[in-house]
């Protein structure tokens, strides 16, 4: 398995705050059946100051680590990039980064609200060729209250990510509705951990992979796994139509 959002690199944002616990999610992930992590520390972020941090350079010194005690997981540099109207600028200028190099790129929102530039400077973004990937929106407010908000960006070729954790009800058993509803409807294209340490923010795929199995099938479950080596290889993905999740008499999203 290929994780895509991960903050791995040792004290560096609120992820792991040694090297030592970086190794030991590192075993833990491998242990779980992760073989390649996209690094993704946090940037343009007004709780982290990583503005001159080398992510390269960082990730490069973890691989090391990893190597020296033969744990079998490769290593990509990326960012989780909080929603900024000049973003084009600082990928042009090499100031964020997309992940591993490719035209994929990891965007993430406020919790409780959609910036109203959004839509323009995504569509900035994908003429330049970029592909932006939304970070968890079942954790938005704003998609939760409206999900046609992702419907409608989904439909002009933007894609998004659910976290395991929501997957396995950490986030509540709201979120955990919501995560399913968008994989089900096709407006969520891949699975990533999130991870930032092993105690209460984790990496969970063997339990998010038989849930997303017994719930989805077999055949999503491959679907994500195959997304996640796209992005490594910079290949296009091949999306199934959106769907826009509609709810019960009770409330409840449809099945």
């Amino acid at each position: 398995m290929i994780d895509i959002h991960c903050h791995f690199l040792p004290g560096i944002d609120d992820g792991p705050k040694s090297m030592n616990q970086a190794i030991e999610m590192g075993d833990y992930a491998n242990g779980e059946g992760v073989s390649a992590i996209i690094v993704t520390p946090h940037a343009f972020h007004s709780h982290f100051d990583t503005a001159d941090l080398d992510v390269y350079s960082a990730v490069t010194m973890l691989q090391q680590e990893l190597r020296k005690r033969d744990i079998a997981l490769e290593l990509y540099a990326g960012q989780e990039i909080r929603i900024f109207g000049e973003l084009l600028d600082a990928l042009e200028k090499g100031k964020a980064l997309p992940l591993a190099e490719s035209r994929y790129v990891l965007i993430e929102f406020p919790s409780d609200f959609i910036p109203a530039y959004t839509e323009s400077l995504f569509f900035n973004l994908q003429i330049e060729g970029y592909i932006p990937i939304i970070a968890h929106p079942e954790r938005n407010r704003q998609f939760a209250m409206n999900p046609k908000r992702l419907f409608n960006f989904v439909s002009s070729g933007v894609l998004s990510q659910i976290t395991t954790s929501s997957l396995t009800g950490l986030f509540g058993k709201n979120v955990q509705s919501l995560a399913y509803a968008f994989l089900r409807n096709n407006l969520s294209h891949f699975v990533a951990s999130d991870a930032h340490n092993l105690e209460n923010r984790s990496f969970h795929w063997i339990d998010a992979k038989k849930l997303i199995i017994s719930e989805l099938g077999v055949e999503k479950w491959e679907r994500y796994t195959m997304n996640a080596e796209a992005i490594l290889k910079d290949e296009y993905i091949n999306l199934e139509p959106p769907t826009l999740p509609v709810k019960n008499w009770m409330g409840k999203w449809k099945l």
